[in-house]
């Protein structure tokens, strides 16, 4: 990969901007230890999954806040709070994650590499949630675990995440997807919601540390595809149709 392509390119307006950007970071860091335990705490002492729900999606919301980041969610009526989805979704920035959690109604769930869980207090209270944590290094274990979640779950109105490219975007353009999405719909019948993300890479672009405050973000929820009575073959096919349905309400430059 060429040094242009992994080299962020988004800049800071000026000094003060970039004063803006360290605060939010490090705000975003204590804020993150302090309701992060208050998440643990709660769900040892009341034995419920709602903690990591309710705090979570306030975590979220505050950090936009803290960023002065705007959220302009188009599509919401495609999704029937009875019925649960996939959602196969670009990925630009880990603003893409407090962005959706923050701004989408609906119950999300991630589907999370395990390695998030060493990180202290934060791998805590992702683990005693009801997010999904897989090995990346035991594919057909991990594809286990998602179909076993995702059956069990069918009928509480959840939707689960994925972040088709695998990674986040080096040069915020619209990569190839994995499979793994597409699979899980068909195994269950779920249908797909493809997701657009757009504009979060200029906050806080892969490889940097400090983020650049301020802004819009857009995040398109596009009509639902209908997985049930297709079979697994129909797998490369499906993934193709959803990667060209998030190409398309993707704009690059937003």
């Amino acid at each position: 990969m060429s040094t242009a392509e992994s080299t962020p390119t988004v800049s800071f307006h000026s000094p003060l901007h970039f004063l803006w950007g360290v605060g939010a970071a490090i705000t975003i860091f204590f804020m993150t230890v302090f309701l992060g335990i208050l998440c643990i705490a709660l769900t040892l002492v009341t034995r419920a999954s709602w903690p990591p729900d309710v705090i979570g999606r306030l975590w979220c919301r505050w950090i936009l806040k803290l960023c002065g980041i705007r959220v302009i969610v188009e599509g919401v009526e495609h999704i029937d709070r009875r019925r649960s989805y996939v959602i196969i979704s670009n990925h630009l920035s880990n603003f893409d994650i407090w962005a959706t959690l923050a701004c989408v109604p609906a119950k999300i769930r991630f589907v999370a590499k395990k390695e998030l869980l060493r990180y202290p207090i934060f791998g805590q209270a992702l683990a005693l949630s009801d997010h999904i944590v897989i090995d990346r290094a035991k594919p057909e274990r991990a594809i286990e675990i998602i179909n076993r979640q995702a059956r069990e779950r069918i009928g509480e109105g959840f939707c689960i995440l994925f972040y088709a490219e695998g990674t986040r975007s080096r040069d915020g353009k619209v990569h190839a997807f994995k499979k793994g999405g597409a699979s899980l719909a068909l195994q269950t019948g779920l249908p797909i919601i493809p997701m657009s993300v757009c504009g979060t890479r200029k906050f806080l672009p892969r490889g940097s540390a400090i983020i650049r405050p301020s802004g819009r973000v857009k995040i398109v929820l596009a009509e639902p595809i209908e997985t049930a009575g297709l079979s697994v073959a129909a797998r490369d096919e499906l993934t193709e149709r959803v990667r060209a349905v998030v190409v398309k309400n993707f704009v690059e430059d937003y």
